[in-house]
C-alpha cells in the first residue's frame, strides 16, 4: 500500500498573526460535503501550542478557502496538564458535537517534559471554539504507563451496537531525557462513554529494529479492512502502515515508509503526522514534514 504525493498546502506564515510558526498535527474532518475543515496547531511567540484550524475545497484539497482569525482552544491555566501546549490526536462528530481527543504538554523538573491526554468539545459542531470537559486529563500516568503518554486516536462505538469506546495512544515504556531510549509504544484504552477511560496494558504494535518510538496514530476503514496509520521515530521520521489480519485481529506491519523519499524542501528530511479522511471522491492523507510541523502540513491520495 502506497500513498502518493498531491503537495504543500499550508504553512503558519500563510495564516493571521496569532500563528507565529508550525502548522502541526492536521486532522481533517467534512463538516459538509463542500466544506472540508482541518483542524491544526501553531505555536505562539513561547513556543506553546494552540489549535486553529484551516479550510480547504475537498475537490481541490491544496486549495485554501478559509482559516481560524482566533485560536479555537488555547493552553490551560498556569499549573494544568496542557499549560504549555496542545497537540492534537483526533477529533469526531458526536451526535451535534465535535470531540477532540489532545495530548497536553507540561514541563517537570527532571525530564523535559510531561504529557497527558484531554478532551474538549465543540458544542456547536463547527469547531470554531472548544471547551475543556475538565483541567484535569482523561489519562494520566498510571500503572499501566509509568512515563508520559502521547497522542490518541478514539473510536467510538457504532451506534447499532454497545460496544465500548477504544483509544489508540502513545506510552513510553522507559524513562530519562534521551528520546531515543525512551522506547515510546502504542496501547490501547477502553470506556464506556468516552470520558471514563481504563488502560489495558501492553503493547499494540511495538517497535521494530532501529525505531525508537511510535506515535499519533490514526485509523480508518477501505471498506471493512481497518488501517492504521502512525509516525515512525528513527534518525528521522517516516510513516508506518499496519493491516489487521486472521481471525485473531491481529496487526501485521505494511509499509514502515509509506510516502518513500521526497524531493520537495519541505517534507525532504521528514514524514509524520498522518491523518485520513474520505472527501471529494477521494480518500486523502494529511501530514507534516520537516520540523515537527514547521514546514506545515501536505496532501497525499491513496489509491486503493
Amino acid at each position: 500500500m502506497r500513498a502518493h504525493r498531491l503537495g504543500h498546502v499550508f504553512s503558519a506564515e500563510d495564516g493571521p498573526s496569532w500563528m507565529v510558526s508550525h502548522a502541526a498535527y492536521p486532522a481533517p474532518i467534512l463538516l459538509e460535503p463542500d466544506q472540508l475543515r482541518v483542524f491544526i496547531v501553531a505555536r505562539d511567540e513561547n513556543n506553546r501550542g494552540s489549535v486553529g484550524y484551516v479550510d480547504l475545497n475537498p475537490h481541490e484539497p491544496r486549495r485554501v478557502v478559509g482559516f481560524s482569525e482566533r485560536p479555537c482552544l488555547e493552553p490551560g491555566e498556569i499549573g494544568t496538564f496542557d499549560d504549555r501546549g496542545i497537540s492534537i490526536g483526533s477529533v469526531h462528530r458526536i451526535g451535534g458535537e465535535l470531540w477532540m481527543y489532545y495530548m497536553g504538554w507540561n514541563k517537570s523538573a527532571d525530564v523535559p517534559f510531561r504529557n497527558a491526554i484531554g478532551l474538549a468539545i465543540s458544542r456547536d459542531g463547527t469547531g470554531a471554539h472548544f471547551e475543556r470537559v475538565s483541567n484535569g486529563p482523561l489519562l494520566d500516568r498510571s500503572q499501566f504507563d509509568h512515563y508520559t503518554l502521547s497522542y490518541p486516536y478514539v473510536t467510538p462505538p457504532d451506534a447499532s451496537s454497545s460496544s465500548d469506546w477504544n483509544m489508540i495512544y502513545g506510552t513510553s515504556r522507559a524513562g530519562g531525557v534521551n528520546e531515543k531510549n525512551m522506547h515510546h509504544v502504542l496501547t490501547e484504552a477502553h470506556s464506556a462513554d468516552g470520558i471514563d477511560w481504563h488502560p489495558k496494558g501492553g503493547n499494540f504494535i511495538g517497535l521494530e529494529e532501529g525505531e525508537y518510538g511510535l506515535s499519533r496514530p490514526w485509523l480508518w476503514r477501505h471498506g471493512d479492512r481497518p488501517i492504521l496509520l502512525y509516525s515512525i521515530r528513527r534518525a528521522s521520521y517516516r510513516i508506518g502502515c499496519s493491516l489487521r489480519t486472521g481471525n485473531d485481529g491481529a496487526w501485521r506491519r505494511e509499509s514502515s515508509d509509506l510516502l518513500g523519499p521526497s524531493a520537495e524542501s519541505w517534507d525532504s528530511d521528514a514524514q509524520c503526522y498522518p491523518a485520513v479522511v474520505n472527501a471529494g471522491g477521494s480518500t486523502l492523507m494529511f501530514y507534516n514534514g520537516n520540523g515537527y510541523g514547521k514546514t506545515g502540513f501536505g496532501v497525499g491520495e491513496f489509491k486503493l
